[in-house]
């Protein structure tokens, strides 16, 4: 096996974007890109909601989204890679008094925002604005007042992204290793002195290599994109990985009223009914004109454990006992929808400040903590990655948008809660 100067492991959008950004920047470099799956793209980002926005409260998670927002956008529009990106909208449905509107208003000096009364948005056919009463007393339910859409937001194809960065690269000379699942870093010292048991504690310590299914592999340099498997590598060393895991499931609808619902005039040019969060429980309806269906789903937390399997699998009665009872609630005739499809992933949960971890330890670079918004700041994120890895005191973000890179580390970490996660 070849000596590389970095070994990056993971091949969802984190890591792609983090080789693309480091590779650039340093062409001479020697990159191995490793991954558990058969090709790029397999993990979470491929269990995602696939929607992108901008509509965040913490400054550095608005740099990150509206950048990388901007960059697919020059992807698709200008260098002609489609990236199934579509600017539906982002549909948050509002009672009358809610804190989310507050959080919504205080970005509409920052990006797009349309403000859309009971009258406009009780024009969308099908959509109930007031529950009965029985139902909204037994669900905690209130009457929709208004709307706040975000313009700058909408769905894009994970497959499509992440192929975009593969191929730029390939073609840089970046190697990439798939079906070989690292199950180790080695410890050793930096100075090893050949006796048995060293690393003592006294020697200052390195990641000399990563044990993996197709043997040892040795690099200079090491990058963890491995979202929330990153926990298993990093414990047997002391270092925290600040993340925790939590199960998402989403759940395809489809029949005549899924497509009536889908096909919603007035919102964009689309014809399309916007990424819709529904005014309680963060139960959304995401559009999926591929698929001329829906896909509906929710970011719980309490009640959601922390567990974590392998291969996580949705279930059909936590669909038909949660959040179909609040769809069928607000929209006539939802009853009719049929399921004819789910899946399950993980947002790799920053339970602190819902904000990406971004640092070093020793020789190895680790990226996770994105909770659930890895594809929409994907670019900057590997922007920010490169950054750390060459130690300059500032990423350069695509529009001309400077961050401070140590601001996502662990030491001396100051970033405000992020109050809107979806």
């Amino acid at each position: 096996m070849p000596k590389y100067d970095l070994i990056v492991v993971g091949a969802g959008i984190v890591g792609l974007t983090s080789a693309f950004y480091i590779k650039k920047n340093n062409p001479d470099l020697s990159i191995l890109v490793v991954d558990k799956a058969q090709t790029y793209g397999q993990g979470n980002t491929a269990r995602s909601a696939a929607g992108f926005r901008d509509l965040f409260t913490s400054p550095i998670n608005f740099n990150l989204s509206h950048s990388t927002i901007g960059f697919y956008r020059h992807i698709q529009e200008e260098a002609g890679f489609n990236l199934g990106m579509q600017f539906v909208g982002y549909l948050f449905l509002l009672p009358r008094k809610n804190r989310l509107d507050e959080q919504l208003k205080s970005l509409g000096n920052k990006t797009k925002l349309r403000y859309l009364d009971g009258d406009q948005i009780s024009r969308v056919d099908g959509l109930n604005l007031e529950p009965s009463k029985d139902i909204a007393e037994i669900l905690g339910l209130e009457r929709i007042d208004h709307a706040v859409l975000g313009e700058n937001c909408g769905i894009i194809e994970p497959d499509l992204v992440c192929s975009y960065y593969y191929n730029e690269l390939k073609s840089l000379g970046v190697e990439f290793s798939f079906s070989t699942e690292v199950t180790a870093l080695r410890l050793e010292p930096e100075n090893p002195l050949n006796f048995p048991g060293e690393p003592f504690l006294w020697q200052k310590k390195r990641i000399g290599s990563i044990a993996t299914s197709r043997g040892d592999m040795i690099s200079d340099q090491y990058l963890l994109a491995t979202d929330v498997w990153t926990t298993a590598l990093t414990d047997p060393l002391g270092v925290d990985s600040h993340v925790r895991p939590k199960k998402r499931e989403i759940f395809q609808v489809s029949g005549d009223i899924a497509q009536k619902i889908l096909h919603t005039p007035d919102f964009n040019n689309q014809s399309i009914l916007p990424f819709t969060i529904m005014p309680h429980y963060g139960v959304y309806i995401r559009p999926a004109p591929k698929e001329n269906s829906l896909w509906v789903g929710v970011a719980d937390d309490i009640g959601r454990d922390f567990s974590f399997e392998e291969q996580p699998e949705a279930r059909e009665e936590y669909y038909q006992n949660n959040l179909r009872q609040v769809l069928e609630a607000y929209w006539n005739r939802y009853d009719s929808t049929r399921l004819t499809s789910m899946w399950a992933g993980y947002y790799c949960y920053n339970t602190i400040d819902k904000a990406p971890y971004i640092y070093r330890s020793m020789n190895v670079t680790i990226a996770d903590g994105t909770s659930g918004s890895g594809i929409l700041k994907g670019d900057s994120i590997g922007r920010y990655v490169a950054a750390v890895y060459a130690g300059k005191k500032e990423a350069e973000l695509y529009g001309d948008v400077s961050v401070d890179s140590s601001l996502l580390g662990v030491e001396g970490r100051s970033v405000p809660v992020e109050k809107i996660i979806l």
